[in-house]
């Protein structure tokens, strides 16, 4: 064992410095075309009347470039600049707190140019934002043809969320579901998906787990914690054909900070309920002009939990770091990590009233038809992700562009149960309890290089390489023989984004190519002999701004697909003192088909947007486990491809500032979801509700900030199992969430700020079930902010 780890960082260590030699030979042989003489771009940020705002974040971005975000703030006077720019096209993203967002119109640039640009932003009204998410290069809000949502890092401050899954409760289309007490199972689904359906992006580059059952970010959800992000970027709908696998539902983005200018620091400390306790620090700052830093530290402790003994401990970090080496190249670094431990509980059991009824869906009833979840005192986890990536960009002209990036993904993850049971749930546990471990670990290696060519006024062309190897290392109590499996992919993407009528029409194809290569001496039987096929995806989306009205209708299309995991692909374990095999190394890549289309509208002087979607998804192929192996080589069964279910619905959203300092965010989403079973044919997908709705009232008064959500989430299924392992189907009625915060914000100088909040999740004390497992009742918490 010792050996296959040292192999694998020593591999892991040639492709960085692989990497590294090769930037740093681009480094040395580009000619910089803008070293005699950058351009400027500077201004005064004020507000309606005309008065300075200091202290305003004013990001410039490219066009052209992802990558490229700098951060200036403005001085007492209210100006900013940017100095040293090569030429091309760029706009501007300015906030302050207490005022709307703002996004400037496109800033051309040519060489040696002073361009000035005075920025005015409005108390109230809808933020106007720039997102990266829909096509992997920044867009405004009005022209973006997919469905997308934005969740600032002022937002989940204000509304107070320790984890980044709650923090995106409200989001259209979005299923949040924590089974229980912190650090329990929590999934995302998006549109009627499954918890594996939706990509996970750091800075635009995938992260997953490949020692996940499915090769996704499900292992890690429950740990992510909203530590130095600027914000999170929400893509509904199929994203494959630039994200790749996984994207079927679609895409989270997360958006780490930029900082610049004098460096800043915030610590904060909270506690309550539950025995929670939460300690944080994040600062940021700039090198003069060659760029900048930003880092957070987070630990959360619950000490108590839902029924008393639910420990959970999560440290989390993150940082950035990007020098801008001369006008058109710079190099930056990502770091992300968490290291958790968590007390679990055993599942919950279904009664026998669960099987005797008519019904064929059951009412969930705790203590008629199931028994919630219950203590078991020596079961738990311990997961340690570390993600840390490297991107070099270079603009070469105002019209060529390349980014060479490098990812690594590390996960370690043990689950242990010991002999011990709470005597009180003896009933529960008939056949007593055992010694077991399971020990999963995972590596992911992503290299992504990709160029950006306009092509005059009314194309921008993307085209792509990325090669990305996952290891599976596993190890159990009932397969003590370690083993350590590989899989290579490598795909070809390519994207035009057409620009017509001004800019009002707006076109994106995209199309990507992947195939895989595993190794041969993993294969049983006659299967040696077959290759892994490889995937095909295809996306295409419009809109058009009507600018009278200021309506835009957008629609699109595309695939999604979702790679074969290490596990469905050489998974195996150990059955009655026999060693077998479950996986399928040539298993095929499941693949989607989406459509959604639909309309956002601007009113009452931007103080009002609203706008629907409506989305269909059909699962064309998927991966699927059956008892009877259907290749004949698996006598306990394996993975096998089949059919898959159907997805479809209306999601729906409003965002209001009916009053200078009162800010109003609503959503609604119905969702019809199937999944298909081999015996019966379609039938209603597990956890997926029909009905999903959410309500914001943001309101500030001077130095006092009151923040309420409501989530209401309906009735949906979901399977529990009786200690014989029958499987009932119960329905769990739907329940809704409230939750009130206060915050008292006062400035003790120029550069330091108190601030005193306190509140309550679960306000109204609902009792309800995730799956079955208890979540909390209402919750307090409370604590301080120094801003310094």
């Amino acid at each position: 064992m010792i050996r296959i780890f040292i192999s694998g960082r020593k591999s892991a260590g040639r492709i960085l410095v692989s990497v590294c030699c090769a930037l740093a030979c681009l480094l040395a042989l580009s000619t910089n075309v803008f070293a005699q003489g950058g351009s400027s771009i500077t201004g005064r940020v004020t507000d309606e009347n005309g008065a300075v705002i200091p202290g305003a974040e004013v990001r410039l971005r490219s066009r052209s470039r992802s990558d490229l975000v700098i951060l200036a703030r403005s001085d007492e006077r209210g100006v900013y600049a940017f100095n040293g720019l090569g030429p091309g096209e760029y706009f501007l993203e300015v906030k302050a707190r207490g005022f709307a967002e703002k996004t400037s119109e496109d800033l051309r640039l040519v060489r040696a140019q002073v361009l000035s640009h005075d920025v005015t932003l409005p108390v109230a009204g809808v933020n106007e934002s720039v997102v990266v998410v829909s096509t992997g290069t920044p867009q405004r809000a009005d022209e973006v043809s997919k469905a997308v949502t934005l969740v600032e890092d002022r937002d989940v401050e204000e509304r107070r969320e320790e984890t980044l899954p709650e923090a995106l409760r409200g989001v259209p289309g979005l299923r949040v579901q924590q089974q229980g007490t912190y650090g329990a199972l929590t999934t995302l689904r998006l549109r009627g998906g499954r918890n594996y359906d939706t990509a996970l992006l750091l800075d635009g580059l995938r992260v997953r787990d490949a020692s996940d059952i499915n090769g996704s970010a499900v292992s890690f959800i429950p740990d992510l914690l909203p530590v130095d992000l600027e914000r999170v970027e929400i893509l509904r709908g199929s994203g494959s054909s630039i994200y790749g696998t996984n994207a079927i539902g679609g895409v989270i983005n997360l958006a780490p900070r930029v900082g610049a200018g004098s460096t800043r620091f915030e610590a904060g400390f909270e506690g309550g309920a539950l025995g929670l306790f939460r300690e944080r620090l994040q600062g940021s700052g700039g090198f003069r002009k060659l760029g900048g830093y930003s880092f957070g530290l987070t630990r959360l402790d619950v000490r108590r939990g839902v029924d008393g003994e639910d420990e959970y401990g999560n440290t989390a970090g993150s940082g950035r770091v990007q020098f801008n080496l001369t006008p058109g190249i710079t190099l930056a670094a990502n770091f992300y990590g968490t290291i958790s431990n968590a007390r679990r509980n055993e599942s919950p059991v279904a009664l026998a009233a669960a099987f005797t009824g008519t019904e064929r869906f059951p009412k969930a009833i705790e203590g008629v038809t199931f028994h919630t979840d219950f203590n078991d005192p020596d079961l738990g986890r311990r997961n340690r992700v570390l993600v840390a990536s490297l991107r070099f960009t270079q603009s070469v002209s105002e019209q060529f562009s390349y980014t060479v990036a490098y990812q690594r993904v590390s996960t370690r993850r043990r689950f242990y149960d010991g002999p011990l049971i709470d005597t009180d749930f003896a009933l529960f546990t008939p056949f007593a309890d055992f010694p077991y471990y399971f020990t999963n670990n995972g590596a992911t290696d992503t290299l992504d290089a990709r160029a950006n060519l306009r092509l005059g006024r009314s194309h921008l062309v993307t085209g792509g390489f990325e090669f990305e190897r996952g290891t599976l290392f596993q190890q159990s109590t009932f397969s003590p023989d370690a083993t350590t499996d590989r899989q290579r992919t490598a795909a070809f993407f390519g994207q035009d984004q057409i620009f017509l009528l001004d800019g009002r029409l707006q076109i994106s194809l995209a199309a990507r190519g992947q195939v895989y290569r595993i190794s041969a001496a993993d294969r049983p039987g006659f299967l040696s002999n077959i290759d892994a096929r490889s995937s095909v995806t295809g996306d295409g989306s419009i809109a058009y701004f009507i600018a009278s009205s200021n309506t835009k209708l957008r629609a699109h299309v595309g695939n999604g697909f979702r790679a074969a995991s290490l596990f469905e692909r050489f998974g195996e374990g150990t059955i009655g003192g026999v060693f077998r095999r479950f996986g399928d190394p040539t298993v095929r890549a499941e693949q989607s088909i989406s459509v959604d289309g639909g309309f956002d509208q601007r009113l009452m002087r931007e103080r009002l947007r609203f706008g629907a979607t409506y989305f269909y998804t059909r699962l064309q192929r998927v991966i699927d486990f059956a008892g009877v192996d259907p290749l004949g080589a698996r006598p306990f069964g394996g993975y096998f491809n089949r059919p898959g279910g159907i997805a479809r619905g209306l999601e729906t959203y409003a965002e209001a500032t009916p009053f200078r300092r009162t800010r109003l965010r609503a959503s609604y989403t119905y969702t019809n979801s199937d999944r298909f079973s081999p015996a019966i044919g379609l039938e209603q997908e597990f956890v997926i509700p029909a009905h999903l709705f959410s309500l914001n009232i943001n309101q500030r008064y001077r130095a006092l900030l009151i923040n309420f959500d409501l989530n209401r989430t309906g009735s949906y299924i979901a399977p529990v199992f009786d200690t014989s392992f029958r499987q009932a189907n119960l329905r769990f009625r739907g329940y809704t969430k409230a939750d009130l915060f206060a915050a008292y914000e006062r400035a003790l100088s120029e550069r330091v700020t108190f601030i005193l909040f306190g509140g309550a999740d679960n306000l109204f004390d609902v009792e309800y079930f995730e799956n079955g497992f208890r979540a909390p009742g209402i919750s307090g918490r409370g604590g301080v902010n120094l801003r310094f």
